[in-house]
């Protein structure tokens, strides 16, 4: 059945795209030697409903975009080219201000700042993968004036413990319309903790046309994890006081694979993709007739013509499997009481199952959208883009069959291994985007859809620009509210040892923030942002790794700085955000988190960029959140607050044309302070290690 499925997703992605090519050819493309989009530019690329005079536009050779998941919509974006501090690109700690993760590149991660975390997805094994795997909405497209490839290789770690990273992308366009590239990434990690290692291996096919009328954008992206699970480490006092003397006593080399963990022999295996093509066709006549002279008539492009409406098109289709695997023999001392299985801390006198954990679950997902797009500015009187759609999404899910032990009036659910239950639902989504994308002073998007199965979602931005003292600085604020469901597998989890089967309250979220971008100063940069969210029914997992709902609201404030000062070659770079949460047991956040990077920064011989450094990391004392594998899921400990220590790096980079490298000693304050060097509860940040990376990139 795939396999006819991706046939008949091929044929919808080329035959358009050939049909098109007899179509009229759009106007080459200037070329300017600046790498990243600045805004001025972006408002001057053709966008989905415009057409402009390219030749006297200066765009660059190769730019990118990323479109929006259901309307295939573009929003033009800077690309990855960063001459300063490239090292923090390629690390996880470089993800946010405050990231949690379990230690390795491509592990389980979680952002410390809430705001900054992605929504629950309908697969939640896969939520804590956000970082590595790619969904529609976060692929870059291209438009590439001549062929263009990179590689990006980083590493650290010695034979035991080595981590290394292999990127490559190459992208090319076939005429001034047609692009097409691969991505590839490749992520394996060895662990500096025994049994606590993780590999990678994610790609992606991508393609589009843009043409006068049709556009096209293709998307096939296949994802492959291997997680070697250990549960952290088994006692916290080998970070915190490993000269003890109950450390001490264990005769402890050291060494961090000397480390006793949790468990061994355990595995996460994650497997999906996404075939995705969103097509869109402008009505109207793009053409007019002109005379060449007194007997003939020629045909060309209407100039700056716009077209009035556009028919938009989406196939989607995604599946997910995970697999949770174990033959390590002490797991049932670790999930069981005395023997017992225990069901929300109650143990029920059935002895457990003698066979190793294989647990599976997937998720399937085949959707279609079908959208009518009124475009803005096809007359003088349309200062908006209006666009109306309609959502089918047709969802399969498949988990271990659980079964009924009662002892006296308990019932309790637990697995049976090697059977599968198997759901399936539809949900019908209406909606309408009501959009202002031109004008220097005043942009907004508004949007709101509504589902058969009671979830809706209202959401708006607005940006407008104003002058202090003769320049300009823009201020944005966005709004949300949100009742979504809870999904499948919120309600329902089977496994060997924890089952449940609730039905869970819609949760209910409503947010309001904004940004304020200050004037640009020589010497200084600023921008601050914040918002306020207040949630109802909020889902999260307790200080037993148990699932729970919270009935009542509950607010998370927070206030962010982001601060840049030069003189000449120094550099001082700060990221500053301040949470408040009102109930801690169920979203425990760090008061206070920042990240300061002074360097110098300057160019030797007029072609070689030289930045040379030192970053941290900190954030305040808080509950960290712990990780579970059996349900990849992140839980609130209660039994030690961890923070206060600074994850510390000294760093060089380099730039020469197409060519990036970075140098640096990570957790260079390993040691110090109260050793309280925690990513996550019982997860320690890497020891102090040497790291590389280098990236090469060709336009040719």
């Amino acid at each position: 059945m795939k396999k006819y499925i991706a046939a008949a997703f091929l044929f919808i992605m080329v035959f358009p795209a050939l049909m098109a090519q007899n179509r009229n050819i759009q106007a080459s493309p200037a070329t300017i030697t600046q790498d990243s989009l600045k805004q001025e530019i972006i408002d001057k690329l053709p966008s989905d409903s415009r057409k402009i005079d390219t030749s006297k536009v200066e765009i660059p050779n190769t730019y990118a975009w990323r479109i929006t998941p259901g309307l295939g919509e573009r929003i033009f974006v800077p690309r990855d080219t960063a001459i300063i501090d490239f090292h923090q690109s390629m690390l996880v700690d470089g993800k946010s201000v405050a990231m949690g993760y379990l230690g390795n590149t491509g592990s389980p991660a979680q952002s410390k700042i809430f705001f900054e975390r992605p929504g629950t997805s309908r697969f939640t094994f896969m939520d804590a993968m956000y970082l590595w795997r790619k969904n529609p909405e976060t692929k870059d497209f291209l438009n590439t004036k001549v062929p263009y490839s990179e590689i990006k290789y980083q590493s650290a770690g010695g034979e035991e413990t080595g981590e290394k990273r292999f990127q490559a992308e190459i992208s090319t366009n076939m005429g001034k319309k047609f692009n097409l590239g691969f991505d590839f990434d490749y992520i394996y990690s060895r662990g500096f903790y025994t049994s606590l290692s993780n590999k990678g291996i994610s790609y992606d096919l991508y393609a589009s046309y843009i043409g006068d009328k049709y556009k096209m954008h293709a998307f096939f992206h296949n994802n492959n994890f291997t997680n070697i699970e250990n549960g952290g480490i088994a006692d916290t006092l080998y970070i915190t006081n490993p000269n003890g003397n109950i450390v001490r006593d264990k005769k402890f080399s050291g060494k961090s694979l000397d480390i006793p963990v949790r468990m061994q022999q355990t595995w996460n295996k994650l497997r999906g993709r996404h075939i995705y093509v969103t097509n869109r066709y402008d009505l109207g006549n793009n053409m007019e007739e002109y005379p060449i002279n007194d007997s003939t008539i020629g045909l060309r492009q209407k100039k700056n013509y716009i077209s009035p409406a556009s028919v938009i098109l989406t196939t989607h289709y995604t599946d997910q499997r995970r697999r949770f695997n174990s033959t390590y023999t002490g797991m049932d001392n670790l999930y069981t009481v005395d023997g017992k299985y225990p069901y929300y801390g109650e143990p029920i006198s059935t002895p457990v199952y003698s066979e190793n954990i294989d647990d599976y679950m997937s998720y399937y997902s085949f959707k279609n959208t079908f959208a009518l797009a009124m475009n803005e500015g096809f007359r003088k009187w349309t200062k908006f883009g209006l666009t109306a759609f309609i959502e089918y999404d047709l969802r399969k899910y498949s988990m271990p069959t659980s079964v009924n032990i009662t002892e006296g009036n308990t019932i309790t659910i637990i697995s049976r291994p090697g059977m599968n239950r198997r759901e399936s639902d539809n949900v019908l989504t209406i909606g309408g985007i009501l959009t202002k994308e031109k004008g220097k002073y005043l942009r907004y998007k508004a949007s709101g859809e509504f589902s058969s199965n009671t979830d809706f979602k209202l959401e708006g931005e607005l940006t407008t620009m104003l002058k202090f003292r003769g320049r300009d600085f823009s201020v944005k604020a966005n709004a949300y509210i949100k009742d979504i469901s809870p999904s499948f597998f919120e309600n329902n989890f089977a496994s060997k040892y924890w089952s449940w089967k609730h039905e869970f309250s819609h949760v209910n979220r409503v947010y309001i923030g904004g940004e304020i971008n200050f004037p640009e100063l020589p010497f200084s940069k600023t921008k601050i942002s914040g918002g306020i969210e207040t949630l109802k029914n909020y889902i999260y997992y307790d200080s037993q790794s148990q699932i729970q709902q919270k009935s009542s609201d509950i607010q998370v404030i927070s206030l962010r700085l982001d601060q840049k000062f030069n003189f000449g070659i120094f550099h001082w770079d700060s990221q500053v955000v301040w949470q408040n949460t009102k109930d801690d047991e169920v979203i425990p956040l760090p008061d206070l988190s920042f990240y300061t990077n002074i360097y110098l920064a300057t160019k030797l011989a007029k072609v070689l960029t030289v930045q040379l450094g030192a970053d941290a990391y900190f954030h305040t004392k808080y509950y960290m959140p712990g990780y579970q594998p059996l349900t990849m899921q992140f839980y609130n400990q209660r039994d030690m607050e961890l923070g206060n220590f600074p994850i510390a790096t000294a760093y060089i980079n380099l730039h020469l044309k197409y060519t990036r490298f970075f140098l640096m000693m990570y957790n260079i304050a390993q040691g110090m302070g109260n050793g309280e060097s925690f990513s996550l509860y019982r997860y320690p940040v890497n020891p102090q290690g040497l790291k590389l990376g280098i990236s090469w990139r060709f336009n040719n």
